[in-house]
């Protein structure tokens, strides 16, 4: 069992390392160098069609992010109640996403890449509402029972699989940032989504 559970993370380390890429980053900068850098690379990256040339030229728009392996497309967007469907055991509000994941077709790596898996290893979700800390959410069941079968489904080369994804909220007034990172840390783009 634990062999199998140290295999398993091995092959998340090594999805999440070759999903959308890295950089070689300095140090932080403010947020209007951030914007300002995110456009001048988008106008550099060589696109061919939903992918990027390079994992190291992976963008997020605040709707798609483009990477060089797969592209995650976000189509919808809600909050969730407790109670209501979706969210029917859930004590906190959902912030829930629905996206479609592409695969390149060019993509011949033989770690498997499935909706959920490349949301989870892509994204993280902060609701910045604590002075002191960063308010990472803890991801909520799924909210939408219709991907129960797709949601970890192995997507072939040159395919789409859609899923959904929910973020447990701490409030119902701060709007939530979604990032998109690598497992590094290097950002490439972020997005605020209304909760209320």
């Amino acid at each position: 069992m634990k062999k199998t559970s140290i295999m398993f993370m091995g092959g998340i380390l090594l999805f999440a390392l070759m999903g959308c890429g890295s950089t070689d980053s300095g140090s932080k900068e403010s947020k209007a160098s951030e914007t300002s850098s995110t456009t001048k690379k988008e106008e550099k990256t060589e696109t061919t069609g939903d992918f990027v040339s390079s994992a190291a030229d992976s963008t997020f728009d605040g709707t798609t992010l483009k990477g060089n392996s797969y592209t995650i497309k976000i189509t919808s967007n809600k909050v969730i109640q407790p109670g209501e469907p979706g969210n029917e055991y859930g004590e906190k509000p959902v912030l829930a996403f629905w996206f479609d994941t592409l695969v390149s077709p060019d993509y011949k790596d033989e770690a498997e890449i499935n909706p959920n898996m490349a949301w989870i290893m892509s994204f993280k979700a902060v609701q910045d509402n604590d002075p002191n800390k960063v308010n990472k959410l803890n991801v909520s069941p799924l909210p939408d029972a219709q991907f129960l079968e797709s949601q970890m489904a192995e997507i072939k080369p040159g395919g789409t699989v859609a899923s959904a994804m929910g973020y447990e909220l701490t409030d119902t007034e701060t709007p939530v940032t979604l990032i998109a990172q690598d497992i590094l840390g290097t950002e490439y783009g972020k997005a605020d989504f209304p909760v209320n």
